[in-house]
């Protein structure tokens, strides 16, 4: 007896685009020789709704596929699981070929799921140069930072991370002079070809930094944010006078850290006060600072000329 082909589809991952609920993303591997002629998948649940269908984009099932879905409006919440069948139609939908029955989330792996920061060249000339990056959740508080180089011959750069859903920034800094091309910020749950994408173009002639700002999974989430300090009501400012820059903030600081953009600590100061005044022996430079006080932590970039 010949086997089904679709034993051996393999579904990798059935997910909510991390960027938004109003799409599913179906990642597969085909490692039959069948085409699966113009396919289309759907999620219909146990009640008979469509939750989501997928319009027919390819000539047929590769090795590695990625397929997006469009989600019916109201039929599903996307904190449930999701119980039902998914389907496989060819055809343009004129032949049901496989159905898998389902009973899972389609949410976020818990505590954490993957991400990938990215950096590539889009066109034109090629990209060179040293690079400074961070990832900030939406209170401030640095999640990770560091740097990179890139060189002729990778004119991309990738690097993963695990976030809980929440909404973050991811910012990227040029430490040298602009060499040309088009290098552009990314993020993406794969470095997978069709797997969804956020970009913004990387800003040469910024001397702060170009902000990527973009949610992860956060229609999952029971509540907007697990964080529960006041730190957005702590009015962080700067203030320079002259060479010296004084850190202030509306409420009492207990701890500064300074990091440079490497991620290294350069600084800790331990104190009771409203206001810090950072080294005056800084180099020229974008570092971030990391304040501590009695109504929650917080982060900030700041450049010293």
């Amino acid at each position: 007896m010949a086997q089904n082909p679709c034993d051996d589809l393999v579904i990798n991952s059935v997910k909510y685009n991390p960027f938004t609920d109003t799409t599913i993303i179906i990642s597969v591997e085909n490692n039959t020789p069948v085409l699966f002629d113009y396919p289309g998948f759907v999620l219909i649940n146990a009640a008979g709704d469509t939750v989501a269908k997928e319009q027919v984009n390819y000539f047929g099932i590769g090795q590695e596929s990625i397929h997006t879905l469009q989600v019916f409006a109201g039929v599903q919440d996307p904190s449930d699981n999701f119980v039902g069948d998914m389907e496989l139609h060819t055809g343009f939908y004129d032949t049901l070929y496989c159905s898998w029955p389902m009973d899972q989330s389609l949410c976020s792996a818990s505590p954490c799921d993957s991400l990938i920061l990215g950096f590539q060249n889009w066109g034109g000339a090629l990209v060179t140069g040293d690079f400074a990056w961070s990832v900030q959740d939406d209170e401030g508080a640095l999640v990770d930072s560091g740097s990179f180089t890139m060189v002729v011959e990778n004119q991309y750069w990738f690097y993963g991370l695990c976030l809980e859903p929440g909404n973050y920034t991811y910012s990227l800094t040029a430490l040298t002079p602009p060499s040309g091309g088009g290098p552009t910020l990314t993020v993406s749950p794969s470095t997978t070809f069709a797997s969804p994408t956020m970009s913004m173009a990387l800003d040469w002639f910024n001397q702060v930094s170009t902000d990527l700002t973009f949610p992860f999974y956060i229609f999952c989430a029971e509540s907007p944010s697990s964080i529960t300090n006041n730190a957005r009501n702590m009015n962080l400012k700067f203030l320079r006078n002259g060479g010296i820059i004084t850190v202030q903030a509306s409420t009492q600081i207990t701890e500064l850290e300074l990091f440079g953009m490497d991620g290294k600590l350069l600084h800790t100061e331990v104190v009771n006060a409203q206001q810090v005044d950072l080294p005056t022996s800084l180099s020229a430079g974008l570092y971030i600072v990391k304040v501590a006080t009695t109504e929650g932590v917080l982060s900030s970039k700041v450049y010293v000329q």
